[in-house]
C-alpha cells in the first residue's frame, strides 16, 4: 500500500502548478492539505498527515528547484540566438522536391520547415495540404551541456507562452533548439529570449 507521501506526490506531480506552488512557498499548507485529503482520500482526516507531507516536499523540490534553476540559467548564460524571416511551413504527405531547413516525419505527413523562395518549386506538388508562409525561424544555440541540463527547453516555452506567443513548429537538435513563430510574434519573442539569455 503506498504511503501518504506517495500519494500526496502523485497528487502534485499531475498538477505542475502545485509544484510551482510549493517550490515558491506560496501557498497555505493547511487549507491545500485539507483539499488534497478530501479529494485522495474521502475525507479530511487525513489533512494533518497531508501537510506534513506537503511540507517536506515543499522543502525538497525547493532545494532541488534552487540548484536546477541555476544550471537552467548558466546553459541559457551561454547560449545566443539568430533569427531567419520569410520562412514558411509546409505539410505534405509524400516527399517534396525542394530545398528546406528541417524535415520531420510522422503519422504518414511530413512537416517542412523551408524559406518562403522554395515555395514556389511546389506549384505542381499535388502532397501538400497545408501551406502557412510568413513565418520566423528562432534558432538558439546552446553548448552541449543542453543535453544534460532537464527543463531548459520547457523554460524557453512556458516564457513564451506566458507573453501569449504561440510556437508553430519546435524542433531540438543537438545543442540547437529551433522555434517557428508567425513574424508579428518576431520582435517579441526576440525580446523574452533576449532577456533570458541576458
Amino acid at each position: 500500500m503506498e504511503s501518504t507521501s506517495e500519494l500526496v506526490w502523485l497528487y502534485v506531480k499531475r498538477r505542475p502548478f502545485l509544484k510551482e506552488i510549493l517550490r515558491e512557498k506560496v501557498v497555505n499548507f493547511s487549507s491545500l492539505a485539507r483539499k488534497i485529503s478530501l479529494e485522495a482520500f474521502g475525507s479530511k482526516k487525513r489533512s494533518p498527515a497531508v501537510k506534513m507531507a506537503l511540507v517536506r516536499l515543499a522543502a525538497r523540490m525547493q532545494q532541488k528547484g534552487e540548484n536546477l534553476e541555476g544550471r537552467i540559467f548558466k546553459v541559457l548564460k551561454d547560449s545566443s540566438l539568430s533569427i531567419k524571416s520569410k520562412i514558411a511551413i509546409v505539410i505534405s504527405t509524400k516527399r517534396l522536391d525542394a530545398k528546406y531547413l528541417s524535415c520531420v516525419e510522422s503519422n504518414g505527413s511530413l512537416t517542412y520547415i523551408m524559406e518562403e523562395k522554395e515555395l514556389e518549386k511546389l506549384r505542381r506538388q499535388k502532397a501538400v495540404i497545408k501551406l502557412e508562409r510568413n513565418l520566423s525561424l528562432i534558432s538558439i544555440h546552446s553548448s552541449p551541456s543542453l543535453e544534460e541540463t532537464p527543463g531548459v527547453v520547457a523554460h524557453l516555452l512556458n516564457s513564451l507562452a506566458d507573453e501569449g506567443i504561440n510556437v508553430l513548429e519546435f524542433i531540438s537538435c543537438y545543442t540547437d533548439t529551433l522555434l517557428v513563430v508567425r513574424a508579428p510574434d518576431t520582435t517579441r519573442t526576440y525580446e523574452v529570449l533576449g532577456n533570458l539569455l541576458g
